[in-house]
């Protein structure tokens, strides 16, 4: 993704950032990794990597709903798609199964509450 990010995808980064991190830290750095042009800085930390996660399950459930947008299909339903992103992304090695699967689940729904 290049350029300032869809707003749809951007609020539900914020709104998974602020499910997973309450005192909003996280905010700051999923929305400094969405307008970053430099996806491949090497920086190691859990933050970091729960902040890459959620752009990348945000931008993936956005292209997912824009491309059967595109062939007339409706959204497809929620589970299905949180199904598909727990298969296709791998499991960072500080991020456990349960930060994913909340982060999972929070983008899922904002992005799809937004199709209905």
């Amino acid at each position: 993704m290049t350029g300032a990010p869809d707003p749809v995808v951007e609020a539900a980064a914020v709104a998974a950032a602020d499910r997973v991190d309450p005192s909003g830290k996280l905010r700051g750095d999923v929305l400094g990794a969405l307008h970053s042009t430099d996806r491949t800085a090497d920086r190691y930390s859990e933050i970091v990597d729960i902040a890459a996660l959620v752009v990348a399950v945000a931008t993936f459930v956005w292209t997912v709903v824009q491309a059967r947008r595109t062939k007339a299909e409706p959204p497809p339903k929620p589970e299905v798609v949180a199904r598909r992103i727990r298969v296709e992304f791998p499991l960072a090695d500080n991020i456990s199964p349960q930060q994913r699967d909340l982060i999972v689940d929070v983008v899922v729904e904002r992005i799809l509450a937004e199709e209905r």
